[in-house]
């Protein structure tokens, strides 16, 4: 099980979240009131408060007197720092990038089996539902099908790996604009996307982590093509 963590600490990387990943708070902006936010994160206002202040200490929000708390102009810069691949547009840059996730997915799908509550299972279900609705409806599969991975790797509860998806989402996107086989990729994800799922809900580690594999193998092979 994974270590646990106070309820501050749980709602500051929350709230983090909600800033860096989601974009729900932009740069400059002005959080809601005390009571708004602790009611919308289902916190008390003392928790709220040592969030508020781990996150201040990073650099991450400011509290300014007598106006309230707000998202800092510029966001602390990431230990690791992978956007710069959203600019190569090469093939083989992108063959290194979906080889590196091949290296790490299908060790997080496998955390997944064991970590992940029934909620976020359940959150992971309606994220493939939303990757095949995209798909049937000519809308962006590519950022649900981002989601989906996303949801997996929150349920990792493995922070480093959580942080770092994000990151290479620009990439990601990058590279399915320069793709030629758009549509093989959509297939193969859809397909695969099921397989993934079906071993997660299962809590299958072996399954999980061995669809994730074959998953990243088969975007590697288009990509090639």
């Amino acid at each position: 099980m994974p270590k646990k963590t106070k309820l501050s600490e749980q709602t500051a990387d929350r709230l983090y979240e909600m800033i860096a990943d989601e974009h729900r708070y932009l740069p400059g902006s002005k959080l809601p009131n005390e009571n708004e936010l602790s009611e919308e994160l289902q916190v008390s206002r003392t928790t709220l408060r040592e969030a508020i202040s781990f996150l201040v200490a990073q650099g991450v929000l400011e509290i300014q007197r007598g106006k309230g708390t707000f998202v800092a102009a510029q966001l602390p810069t990431a230990g690791l720092d992978l956007t710069a691949l959203a600019g190569m547009r090469s093939r083989g840059r992108a063959r290194d990038l979906f080889e590196m996730r091949l290296i790490f997915e299908p060790a997080t799908a496998a955390l997944a089996c064991q970590r992940a509550t029934d909620e976020e299972l359940e959150q992971i279900r309606k994220k493939a539902e939303k990757v095949e609705l995209e798909a049937r409806i000519g809308g962006d599969w590519p950022l649900a099908d981002q989601e989906f991975h996303l949801a997996i790797m929150r349920a990792s509860h493995n922070e480093y790996m959580r942080r770092l998806y994000p990151i290479i989402n620009g990439a990601v996107n990058e590279i399915l604009q320069i793709s030629h086989n758009r549509q093989s990729m959509q297939e193969t994800a859809l397909a695969d996307n099921r397989m993934i799922l079906d071993f997660l809900l299962r809590r299958d580690e072996a399954g999980a982590r061995y669809a994730m594999s074959i998953h990243m193998k088969h975007l590697v092979h288009l990509l090639k093509e």
